[in-house]
């Protein structure tokens, strides 16, 4: 009887470790996609980076799989005062994963830009993407009222990356953003989505009908969008299907799918964006 408890109080912890272990091999035996190395790496600074890479996974695996059952809860996100020519951040969080799951890039984002930035949690977590996306308007054009400003900036993480481009390129938002940013976001499908539960997760899949209407669709005019990908990313396999079909494209190292939420690297670079 001891021990089930001890499984069960312990389970983000071991399951997050089978979790990264089974998908970093599957990323680097399965499904390859090629590396991207400079001149100054060596071996030892690519043992080092993997091992920190799988590090790094397994304690943000952890942190969503504790996230997970909040997705009820409440959150305002950071109400700062939001002066003339500022623009708002509005967060979307990727497949299974919520406001909460998205804290810590919701306080660097608003400390980095000054403004008012607030992550979104997902009415039903197994839905299809045009009703996730139809319900995300309602609810970002809902707290854009309330601040009395006309656009917002939106930062989607996975699956949320795909429900941004989709308001902008299908969903009538594109006159109300400015910028777009990806974050590991299948863009052209994965092949572990066939792993994971929902309607969400089928149109996933490489070779989708969502996806091949969102990729072959015409780009929103006037908004500026940028990928931010890993060539380490241990869920969205091969890793260069994160790589966005629109706008520019930054390729990091040493970081797992998870991880990118936490990165304060990512913070920066999209920080960096939203404020030039």
């Amino acid at each position: 009887m001891g021990t089930v408890v001890l499984l069960i109080v312990l389970f983000p912890v071991w399951f997050g470790a089978i979790m990264v272990v089974v998908t970093y091999t599957l990323a680097h035996v399965v499904f390859p996609g090629g590396g991207s190395r400079g001149p100054e790496d060596t071996l030892a600074g690519r043992i080092a980076g993997g091992a920190a890479s799988l590090v790094l996974e397994w304690g943000a695996s952890i942190w969503v799989i504790l996230a997970f059952p909040y997705r009820f809860m409440h959150n305002d996100g950071v109400a700062l005062p939001l002066k003339k020519g500022q623009i708002p951040v509005a967060i979307l969080p990727g497949h299974s994963e919520n406001a909460l799951t998205m804290f810590f890039m919701e306080r660097r984002l608003a400390r980095k830009l000054r403004v008012p930035v607030r992550a979104f949690s997902p009415r039903r977590y197994y839905g299809g993407l045009e009703r996730m996306a139809k319900e995300f308007r309602a609810d970002i054009l809902q707290w854009m009222k309330q601040m009395d400003t006309e656009q917002v900036d939106l930062v989607g993480h996975s699956q949320g990356g795909l429900l941004s481009r989709y308001l902008v390129e299908m969903g009538g938002m594109k006159n109300y953003v400015r910028s777009v940013v990806t974050i590991g976001t299948p863009h052209q499908g994965s092949a572990l989505s066939v792993l994971l539960p929902g309607r969400n997760a089928r149109q996933m899949r490489r070779g989708s009908f969502f996806l091949e209407k969102l990729n072959q669709g015409t780009p929103a005019k006037g908004v500026r969008i940028l990928g931010i990908c890993s060539t380490h990313d241990n869920l969205v396999l091969p890793w260069h299907c994160a790589l966005s079909p629109r706008g520019d494209n930054y390729i990091m190292q040493y970081r797992g799918h998870l991880s990118l939420i936490l990165s304060t690297d990512v913070v920066r670079l999209i920080a960096k964006e939203l404020s030039g």
